[in-house]
């Protein structure tokens, strides 16, 4: 797998995030060190939740490998739908929904950042597609049940309990759904 963008968001934001317990559906309580962190749990893997769900489609990756949205990603991802994420950030994390926004903007910004960094003069819609799905099961296994970003994008998949587990049964539940989202799906799932 390619290097993981959890880990670099981690470290961009100096905080600390957790898989979540694919049999309690949370963290650990007893791991929670402060809101930060909390704020950190949700809004990195929303995010990328978003810009995963965008790169699915032929079209959605190639704005994604363009600059269409650059310049205001979070809205270009979310569009109709940020404020409701920002809002499940908010109430998860215990933060004021403008330390959610904010949070969530630099998260999307830096992850363009390192995404545009990494592939370099790779930067296309079949490499976008093809990242994000080698970092879906990344991605998925820090999302918290309680922000609910599969009902929040129309993709309850996102928020299936197997994306959260790990073993041999669960790996090969993964590996189909990650041939199913593979690149070059059809865009009559874009809203």
């Amino acid at each position: 797998m390619s290097q993981s963008i959890i880990k670099h968001l981690q470290d961009y934001l100096g905080a600390h995030i957790e898989k979540i317990n694919p049999n309690t559906q949370a963290i650990d309580p007893a791991t929670r060190h402060h809101r930060y962190d909390l704020l950190a749990q949700a809004a990195i893997p929303a995010v990328l939740t978003a810009f995963y769900k965008h790169s699915r489609s032929p079209s959605g990756a190639k704005d994604l490998a363009g600059d269409i949205g650059k310049s205001e990603p979070l809205d270009f991802l979310l569009k109709g739908r940020k404020a409701a994420v920002v809002t499940k950030i908010a109430a998860y994390s215990g933060v004021s929904e403008e330390q959610s926004e904010a949070a969530m903007d630099a998260v999307a910004d830096e992850s363009i950042r390192f995404v545009r960094n990494k592939l370099g003069s790779n930067m296309n819609a079949e490499n976008i597609q093809t990242y994000f799905a080698s970092q879906r099961q990344d991605i998925l296994s820090h999302l918290p049940e309680d922000i609910r970003m599969g009902e929040l994008l129309d993709d309850n998949t996102l928020d299936d309990r197997t994306n959260k587990m790990a073993g041999p049964i669960s790996s090969v539940a993964q590996a189909i759904s990650n041939l199913l989202s593979s690149p070059g799906t059809e865009d009559n799932d874009r809203r």
